[in-house]
């Protein structure tokens, strides 16, 4: 089954291209390259948003620019950047610029595939959870906010002027609506989406 991410592969050697789109292909990530980073930018505003493996070092505009240019863009694709340059103050400024990863060459491909994994799996666990936040009605939000501050279904209740069992009955859709299985879990979603 393929991925539903695409990753833009962003580099002015053909060849490293062509040698990122095959090992990605092994594990069915669908590519699309460019050969600058203006190039991507000229036609970004067409791209569905995806993940972008990006070398540093380019004319013009370099990986990082366009790691800097992505919120004027209106695009929220995480960037791993790739760079045969590497060093600790170009690592520590990409990273604060918001890069997900920061890869030197030459790189092993299990590296590489570990890196695009991980981005991937941390934005598919982040899309999912913001689907699910978008489905909560206000109510079962306020329930949701109550549980996460620790406070009893008797308390809530009493917060939200509401009978308990209506707090245990929101709760039980809470728990069916996020996967969860325990209050502990339920708890936990509710911190990674920041409701508290």
């Amino acid at each position: 089954m393929q991925r539903e991410r695409i990753v833009y592969i962003i580099d002015d050697e053909p060849e490293m291209c062509r040698s990122i789109e095959l090992l990605l292909a092994i594990e069915r990530f669908q590519t699309r390259s460019f050969p600058s980073a203006e190039a991507f930018v000229e036609q970004v505003s067409h791209l569905p948003v995806g993940i972008i493996l990006s070398d540093i070092a380019m004319k013009d505009m370099s990986g990082l620019d366009l790691l800097k240019a992505l919120p004027s863009l209106d695009r929220t694709d995480p960037v791993i950047l790739i760079t045969g340059h590497g060093d600790i103050a170009l690592a520590v400024t990409a990273i604060k610029s918001g890069a997900a990863d920061f890869i030197e060459k030459p790189f092993e491909a299990v590296r590489l595939l570990q890196s695009v994994k991980a981005v991937h799996d941390v934005v598919t666990r982040l899309s999912v959870r913001a689907q699910c936040m978008a489905s909560l009605s206000r109510r079962e939000r306020q329930v949701l906010k109550h549980i996460v501050r620790g406070l009893t279904a008797k308390q809530t209740a009493i917060e939200l002027e509401i009978s308990p069992r209506t707090v245990e009955t929101y709760r039980q859709h809470l728990m069916e609506k996020t996967g969860a299985s325990s209050l502990s879990q339920l708890v936990r979603f509710g911190m990674e989406a920041h409701v508290d």
